[in-house]
C-alpha cells in the first residue's frame, strides 16, 4: 500500500494531485519493480484514466519509464536526483569545513562553500569564511544565493552539468549583466565553461560585483559528481598578484583533491592546471 503521512492535522496544506503522484511512485517496489497500468491502478486507488495521466506527466519529468513493447512502466533515473542532492549536502559543510579553515588561514582572503541549484541554475552559499586582509563589502551570505553564470563557483559547477541543459535554461532566461564584464552572451558563457572544464577551476574577473575576483574549483564525490565548490575571493588587485605570484590556483586545486577525497572521490592523476588567463570576460 502506498505510503500515508500519520500527521493528519496538517492534511489541509496537501495538495491532493502531489500526493496521488507520490503514491503512484511508491506503488512500485524491489519486489515489484516493473507494473501494468491496470496493477498501478489498482495500488493506488485510482481510475485507468486518472493513473494514466498522472503516469504520463511522471514520464514526461523522467521519473517513470514506459516500455513500448511491454507496456509496463518502471521508476526512471530521474528519483535519484533528488536523493543525490539529499547525500551529497548531507555532510558536505562538516567533511569539507576544516579545509576551508586552512585555506583562508593560507590566503587570508575570504572563503566560500556552494552547491548548485538546478532549477533556477543558482548558488547555494553554504558556508563564508571572511578573509583575514580588509576588503570591502561583499554581498554573499550563507544561506543566500547568486547567479551561477557569473560567479566563479557557479561556473566551476556549471562546467559539469549537461552543456544542453544550461544553453537551454540560459537561452530562455537571458543573462543579465551585472559589471562590466558580465558575461552576457550564451555562447560566450558555454566557451568559458569549456575553459572551465579543460583547466580544472573556474574565475570570476568581476562579473558579479565590481573590484571581486574569485577563483574557485568543484568539489567531486564518489560518483565522480561535481556536488560543490569552494572559492577564494578578494579585491581584484590582489587576487590577480595571489595568482601570478603566489601560486594560488594550484593552491585551491590542491585543498580541493582533499576536500574532495573527504566526499570519496577516489584520488585521481589531474594534469596540472593552465596558467590563468587574467582577461576580461565581455
Amino acid at each position: 500500500m502506498p505510503f500515508r503521512t500519520d500527521h493528519a492535522e496538517n492534511d489541509r496544506y496537501h495538495v491532493r494531485a502531489v500526493l496521488r503522484a507520490l503514491d503512484v511512485l511508491e506503488a512500485f517496489s524491489p519486489e515489484e519493480p516493473s507494473l501494468s497500468l491496470m496493477e498501478v491502478s489498482e495500488r493506488v486507488g485510482l481510475n485507468p484514466s486518472t493513473t494514466f495521466r498522472l503516469l504520463a506527466t511522471l514520464e514526461g519529468r523522467g521519473y517513470v519509464e514506459h516500455d513500448e513493447a511491454t507496456g509496463r512502466y518502471r521508476v526512471g533515473v530521474a528519483v535519484l536526483r533528488p536523493t543525490s542532492t539529499f547525500l551529497a549536502h548531507l555532510n558536505v559543510r562538516e567533511r569539507v569545513y576544516p579545509f576551508l579553515v586552512d585555506l583562508r588561514d593560507a590566503c587570508r582572503e575570504t572563503v566560500h562553500l556552494t552547491v548548485l541549484d538546478p532549477r533556477t541554475m543558482e548558488v547555494i552559499y553554504l558556508e563564508k569564511l571572511e578573509g583575514l586582509e580588509p576588503i570591502g563589502l561583499m554581498s554573499s551570505r550563507v544561506g543566500g544565493r547568486s547567479p551561477a553564470y557569473c560567479t566563479a563557483v557557479g561556473k566551476a559547477l556549471l562546467a559539469h552539468q549537461n552543456p544542453d541543459t544550461v544553453r537551454a535554461f540560459f537561452s530562455r532566461s537571458g543573462l543579465k549583466r551585472f559589471t562590466a564584464n558580465t558575461i552576457t552572451s550564451v555562447d560566450a558563457l558555454m566557451a568559458e565553461l569549456e575553459q572551465v572544464r579543460e583547466r580544472g577551476y573556474a574565475l570570476d574577473n568581476a562579473e558579479h560585483e565590481d573590484d571581486v575576483m574569485c577563483v574557485a574549483i568543484p568539489l567531486w564525490n564518489h560518483l565522480r559528481m561535481a556536488v560543490a565548490a569552494i572559492s577564494v575571493s578578494g579585491p581584484v588587485e590582489r587576487m590577480t598578484r595571489a595568482i601570478r605570484e603566489d601560486g594560488l590556483v594550484d593552491r585551491v586545486l590542491a585543498v580541493g583533491r582533499m576536500a574532495s577525497r573527504q566526499l570519496g572521490a577516489a584520488p585521481s592523476g589531474e594534469a596540472a592546471p593552465r596558467s590563468p588567463a587574467l582577461h576580461r570576460t565581455v
